[in-house]
C-alpha cells in the first residue's frame, strides 16, 4: 500500500505538471488565435489526435500489462523481446496511414470543416509519433518506472510550450500550433529510446507466448476504441453541425474539462500494471482497486465544483470574452468528463483481469451517445447535456455490472498468459 501510494503521488504531479504545461500551450494558442481565427480547426484536430491516440491505446495497454507480469517474474529478456515483436511492425504498418490521410482529407476537411488537409496531415503525423512513443512508455509503465516515465511526458510538455511560444511569435495559425507538437514529439522519441535500453541493459531476449499476447490485443482495442468515442464524439459533432465560433468555443470548454483527464491519468498509469502485478502474485485486487477510484473521485471534486459554479468568470479570466459561450457548458462537460474515467477505471480492472465480457453493454452505451447526438444538436447546451446522461448511465451501468459480477468465476491466467490459482471477483480483498 506503501508503494502504491507512493507511486500515486509521483504520477500525480507528472502528470499534473505535464497536464498544466499542456493547458498553458492550448490557452496560449487560443488566445493567439482566437475563437474563429483557426482555433476550431486546432482544437478539432487535437480531438481527432486524441481520438487516434485512444482507439490504438491497446498498444500501449497490452505491452504495459505483459510487461508488468513478465517484471513481477523476473523475466526481463521477455520484456525486451515483447518490445521488439510490438514495436517493429507498428512503425512499419502505421506509415500507410499517411497516403491513407492524403486519400481521404479532401473528404474528412469537408465534413468535418478543415481549412486544409495540411492540418490533418500533421494530425496524423502526431498519432504515428505517438504510437512510436506509446509502445516504449507501456514497457515504462509496467516494470514501474515511473520516474523515467515523468521525465519522458514533462520533456514532451515543456519542448512543446517552448517551441509553439517560438513558432507564435512569427505567425499564429492552427498549423504553426500543430507543429510544436510533431517537433516536440522527435525530440521525446530519442529520449525515450535511451531509458528502454536502461531498462534491459545487456540483458539477452528471450521467448514468450505471443499468442496470449493476440488474445489479449483483440479485446482491448474494442474497448479503447469505445471510449475514444466516448471523449471525442461530442467535439466532432459539434465541429460537423454548428458555426465556426460555436465550434471554438465549445474547444474551449473541451480543453478545460480536460482537467478532468490530469486527474484521472496517474491513476490509469498506475492502475492496469498495479492490479496485473497483484493477479499475477496471487493478491487480491479489491483494496487497491477501491482505494485508487476513491483518491481520483476526491481529486477530480475539486476542478469539477470549480467549473460548475464559476464556469464563466474561469473561461473569461483565461480565455477572454470572446470565448464567452464556453462557460454556460464547462461544468455540465466536466461532470461527463469525470464521469467516463470512472467509467473507465473499472473497464481497467476488467482488463486486468482478461475478462471483457461488459464490452457489450459498453459498446451499446456509445452507439446510444452517437444516436441521441444525431437527434438532438442544435445547441452547444444540448449537446452537452445528452452527454452528460448517457456518461451517467454508463458510469451506473458498469458499477452495477460490476456488484453484481463479484461471484463470477474468474479464469486464473491461461486467457491472459498468466498461471495463478482459480479465484472469484468477490474473493477481492
Amino acid at each position: 500500500m506503501r508503494s502504491e501510494f507512493r507511486h500515486s503521488v509521483l504520477l500525480t504531479l507528472g502528470t499534473g505538471t505535464t497536464a498544466v504545461l499542456s493547458l498553458v500551450y492550448c490557452v496560449y494558442a487560443g488566445r493567439k488565435m482566437g475563437p474563429a481565427g483557426g482555433y476550431a480547426d486546432f482544437t478539432a484536430a487535437l480531438a481527432f489526435v486524441s481520438f487516434f491516440n485512444i482507439a490504438l491505446g491497446p498498444i500501449n495497454g497490452t505491452i504495459t500489462r505483459f510487461s508488468a507480469q513478465f517484471a513481477a517474474q523476473n523475466r526481463v529478456g521477455a520484456v525486451r523481446t515483447l518490445h521488439t515483436a510490438i514495436a517493429r511492425p507498428v512503425a512499419l504498418w502505421a506509415l500507410a496511414g499517411f497516403p491513407l490521410i492524403l486519400l481521404v482529407g479532401p473528404f474528412l476537411a469537408s465534413v468535418f470543416r478543415f481549412h486544409s488537409i495540411l492540418l490533418l496531415v500533421l494530425a496524423y503525423g502526431m498519432v504515428y509519433l505517438t504510437l512510436l512513443m506509446s509502445v516504449g512508455r507501456g514497457v515504462l509503465r509496467g516494470v514501474q518506472r515511473f520516474h523515467a516515465y515523468n521525465a519522458n511526458i514533462l520533456t514532451e510538455a515543456g519542448s512543446r510550450l517552448g517551441i509553439g511560444i517560438a513558432l507564435f511569435a512569427v505567425v499564429a495559425s492552427a498549423a504553426v500550433g500543430l507543429v510544436a507538437y510533431v517537433l516536440a514529439m522527435i525530440l521525446t522519441l530519442g529520449l525515450l529510446w535511451g531509458q528502454l535500453r536502461a531498462v534491459w541493459g545487456d540483458q539477452p531476449a528471450e521467448p514468450m507466448d505471443g499468442a496470449a499476447v493476440v488474445r489479449f490485443v483483440l479485446p482491448m482495442f474494442v474497448l479503447m476504441g469505445t471510449a475514444a468515442g466516448f471523449e471525442n464524439l461530442d467535439l466532432f459533432v459539434v465541429k460537423s453541425c454548428l458555426d465556426e465560433a460555436q465550434a471554438g468555443a465549445y474547444g474551449a470548454a473541451f480543453i478545460l474539462a480536460k482537467a478532468m483527464s490530469v486527474v484521472a491519468t496517474p491513476f490509469h498509469i498506475l492502475l492496469l500494471p498495479l492490479l496485473t502485478d497483484l493477479y499475477t502474485r496471487g493478491r487480491g485486487l479489491g483494496g487497491a482497486f477501491v482505494r485508487i477510484s476513491l483518491y481520483f473521485v476526491l481529486l477530480a471534486a475539486g476542478p469539477l465544483l470549480l467549473f460548475w459554479f464559476a464556469g464563466d468568470p474561469i473561461v473569461r479570466r483565461v480565455y477572454g470574452a470572446q470565448f464567452d459561450a464556453a462557460g454556460g457548458v464547462l461544468g455540465p462537460l466536466a461532470l461527463a468528463r469525470m464521469l467516463t474515467y470512472v467509467a473507465g477505471l473499472i473497464t481497467v480492472l476488467y482488463a486486468s483481469l482478461g475478462r471483457f465480457r461488459f464490452l457489450w453493454f459498453y459498446v451499446t452505451a456509445l452507439v446510444a451517445e452517437a444516436g441521441l447526438l444525431a437527434r438532438w444538436h442544435g445547441s452547444l447546451e444540448q449537446i452537452v447535456w445528452t452527454v452528460l446522461v448517457v456518461q451517467l448511465v454508463t458510469a451506473l451501468g458498469l458499477a452495477v455490472w460490476l456488484i453484481v459480477d463479484r461471484g463470477a468465476p474468474r479464469p486464473g491466467g491461461p486467457a491472459a498468459g498468466v498461471e495463478t490459482p482459480q479465484t472469484t471477483l468477490g474473493g477481492l480483498t
